[in-house]
């Protein structure tokens, strides 16, 4: 019998973002965002954790070098010291940690398959995470 395993690798970026919503006038988005209407930016860490069968000849759910690589070059390549709000998979959308996670999820299941993906949790710092888990995304 072979048990199910979740196993989590740690990644990180640096991004700059401010909250703004093109269609709103100026004081709304002030209203609504405060001072998160002003460019700035975090030191993100993102914790991505795969599920399935431990492979028997290995020990490990998925080769970490290989997660290593996917998440390197779909994710950390992509945002790592990047104007998110540029990023055309925030032109619609502000990059909000929920977002972020959830786009983060989307380029991952590409990736990896969702049924493998079990969850993303983007740390904004120290204190706010958002979690993207496999029964939840859409």
């Amino acid at each position: 019998m072979s048990a199910t395993a979740y196993s989590t690798r740690r990644f990180s970026f640096a991004a700059g973002h401010k909250y703004w919503v093109e269609s709103w006038p100026a004081a709304e988005n002030e209203r609504v965002f405060g001072r998160l209407t002003v460019p700035h930016g975090h030191n993100y860490t993102v914790d991505v954790t795969v599920r399935g069968p431990i492979d028997e000849r290995t020990g490990m759910v998925i080769d970490l070098s290989e997660l290593k690589r996917i998440v390197g070059e779909t994710v950390v390549d992509r945002f790592d010291h990047a104007d998110l709000n540029a990023d055309a998979l925030f032109r619609n959308r502000v990059p909000t940690t929920e977002n972020i996670a959830l786009v983060i999820w989307d380029l991952l299941a590409a990736k990896l398959g969702s049924e493998r993906l079990w969850q993303v949790r983007v740390f904004e710092d120290p204190t706010l995470y958002v979690d993207v888990r496999a029964e939840d995304a859409v």
